[in-house]
């Protein structure tokens, strides 16, 4: 007595069944970026910023005459400089971050590390998240000493996260990843 289905014996294989169903596509996710990618680019960017800062100054006192009076500077000159380098700083960092993330999703030294910002779900950021990364990032350090340490401990929470996300990563919904 045979119990195959008609058809079948052992010269004739089974007929395939139905395929089975795939599932959801499943998308790669980009590897966080680690804390030293991080430091890396911001050391980059930081020294990109100073050689640019100390190049305007150069230019300035050199095609101002006016700021030297009889070869000697004016009275607050080196004032005004001390008060730019110390308040501006934060200033230039945030248009620094903001025009470079809108353009991009990253900084100079970002890109010289391989690394990116993106929002959380991998898409592309958004003009209220790069200004407010920025915002939290930069004007903090417009604050002497205060700033400086707020910026500090923005940028180490990374490495106490599970996600590697930064304070400003949290705020504004991103999150920096390897390319």
């Amino acid at each position: 007595m045979n119990h195959s289905p008609p058809g079948w014996n052992a010269w004739n294989p089974p007929p395939p069944g139905p395929a089975p169903y795939p599932g959801p596509p499943h998308r790669a996710e980009p590897p966080v970026a680690g804390f030293g990618r991080r430091l890396g680019a911001r050391l980059i960017d930081y020294t990109l910023l100073t050689m640019f800062a100390f190049m305007f100054f150069i230019v300035t006192v050199l095609v101002n005459p006016a700021s030297l009076q009889g070869g000697e500077p004016q009275d607050g000159f080196y004032d005004a400089w001390a008060y730019l380098i110390l308040f501006g700083w934060g200033v230039l960092l945030f248009f620094y971050d903001w025009l470079f993330h809108i353009a991009g999703g990253r900084t100079l030294g970002k890109m010289m590390v391989r690394v990116r910002v993106v929002r959380a779900d991998g898409s592309r950021l958004g003009q209220g998240q790069t200004v407010g990364r920025a915002l939290l990032f930069g004007l903090p350090q417009c604050l002497l000493c205060v700033g400086h340490v707020f910026t500090l401990l923005d940028c180490l929470w990374c490495l106490g996260d599970e996600g590697r996300r930064t304070l400003h990563d949290r705020a504004a919904g991103t999150i920096v990843v390897r390319d």
